[in-house]
């Protein structure tokens, strides 16, 4: 199933038919509101090493990073919703966190990094900049 594209950002009717194939696969889960769940859902996810720093800028480094990571790897992050509430301010950093990680992986590099969000998503998570 093809997925439409905002800000390096996939969006998909169906995430679950999402091409994920070869992917090393992290789903987020719907309904986070703690920044430490959602760290946690990463640190397992990925293997994070016992570095990881448990705060915002830990997550980004890691992003940015995924050296302990031995093969190149395609990673895809599916949200089956989005975490924090829209008022609070964890949501806005968590995708730009997202954003600029993304940004990070392009075409020649070792890794490609996605994440997928509902297609219901894509106006909120596209004007979160």
């Amino acid at each position: 199933m093809t997925a439409s594209i905002c800000s390096g950002f996939r969006f998909s009717k169906n995430i679950e038919k999402f091409d994920v194939s070869g992917a090393r696969v992290v789903r987020i889960p719907a309904g986070l509101s703690r920044q430490r769940d959602l760290l946690a859902v990463f640190s397992k996810g990925l293997d994070f090493p016992g570095y990881f720093g448990w705060n915002w800028d830990a997550l980004e480094e890691c992003l940015q990073d995924l050296a302990w990571i031995d093969q190149p790897s395609r990673i895809v992050l599916i949200h089956e919703g989005l975490p924090f509430q829209p008022s609070g301010g964890n949501r806005g950093i968590y995708l730009d966190i997202l954003r600029e990680s993304i940004g990070v992986w392009g075409p020649d590099q070792r890794h490609e990094l996605l994440a997928v969000f509902h297609d219901d998503e894509r106006e909120e998570v596209c004007r979160s900049r």
